[in-house]
């Protein structure tokens, strides 16, 4: 497993600087298993959206370079896709550039109240923990009890 973290960072130190270069920024990238496949997934984004154009040029851009490092021996998908709805938020920086909008929360397991999920606005964070403005009042989450936290930009309501 630790070979896959240091792939899945070695890729964003490549990636970062060649989106920079194409006005984009990356949100994610994952390298590990879906289904029986190796997945390698870069994750950019930029303020007005990603179109199928960009996601082109920065693959183009950037395969080469990752196939030049040799990162790993087995057979991998190389994909570039946009962040979408309901985006995962993970990384400091990801809880940075949320704050203020809307998220859904994902516990491990249910809290005090019985409550599994929540919804509400991002309000602040650390590393360790998080807090949502909730119909309810602010509710503060350790990072360690979270499943996921997700933009919740999908809704209809």
């Amino acid at each position: 497993m630790a070979e896959k973290k240091n792939i899945a960072e070695r890729v964003m130190e490549i990636a970062v600087p060649v989106a920079q270069e194409l006005g984009l920024s990356v949100w994610d990238v994952f390298y590990g298993k879906e289904g029986q496949n190796m997945i390698m997934r870069i994750t950019i984004d930029k303020p007005e959206g990603i179109g199928i154009q960009d996601c082109e040029k920065m693959s183009r851009a950037v395969d080469p370079m990752i196939d030049a490092e040799n990162l790993t021996t087995a057979s991998y998908s190389f994909e570039v896709s946009s962040p979408g709805l309901g985006r995962r938020i993970h990384t400091e920086e990801q809880f940075r550039l949320w704050t203020g909008k809307p998220v859904l929360v994902r516990l491990v397991r249910e809290d005090a109240d019985h409550i599994r999920e929540y919804r509400g606005e991002l309000s602040d964070s650390s590393r360790e923990q998080f807090s949502v403005i909730t119909e309810d009042g602010t509710k503060t989450f350790s990072k360690s009890d979270v499943a996921y936290v997700k933009a919740d930009d999908d809704n209809d309501i």
